[in-house]
């Protein structure tokens, strides 16, 4: 049913999205994710394989409740990795968390690095340089104390990892 699986690949790129403009993903996002994987297992009629994707879209969904409660990940990506882990299975599980893990340290950098750039008094005295003589306007300033509360949408992160997913499926079809 790769036309489910499409489908749920575009509700991962609009939760993806959403993420980066609001810093939110919305509960029905995952849910309708989650009914996709149902319904397709329900049309593919592989009923043994059922129990293990469940057990694994629960597990990640436990676990990424404590992992919430500490603060280190929002609600909605728990649900949105814990949706993609229906999809994951026990055979793309560690695929899953392993591709998210990468994309959110890469994500990091990129929202990081900026910051760190800028503290160098050579690399901001050439951006100022560069935004006032070539674009005729002042550099806007990275503010660094703003890092200790930087939210990262992690949604991003979580979204390249179902896409590696998806594409693992598509490449055995």
């Amino acid at each position: 049913m790769p036309v489910l699986m499409m489908s749920a690949g575009g509700l991962v790129l609009l939760a993806a999205i959403w993420d980066v403009f609001s810093r939110r993903i919305p509960n029905l996002l995952p849910l309708i994710i989650a009914a996709l994987y149902l319904l397709q297992a329900g049309i593919a009629g592989d009923w043994a394989a059922l129990p293990w994707h469940l057990l694994c879209g629960a597990g990640v969904l436990v676990v990424g409740i404590v992992i919430f409660s500490f603060g280190w990940l929002g609600g909605g990506d728990v649900k949105l990795l814990a949706a993609l882990a229906l999809w994951a299975g026990p055979d793309q599980l560690l695929l899953l968390l392993l591709m998210t893990c990468l994309a959110g340290g890469a994500l990091a950098v990129v929202y990081v690095l900026p910051i760190i750039l800028y503290r160098i008094p050579a690399i901001s005295g050439l951006i100022d340089w560069f935004f006032i003589s070539v674009l005729k306007k002042p550099a806007p300033h990275l503010q660094a104390g703003k890092t200790l509360g930087l939210q990262l949408p992690y949604g991003v992160a979580i979204a390249i990892a179902g896409f590696v997913v998806f594409y693992q499926f598509f490449r055995v079809m």
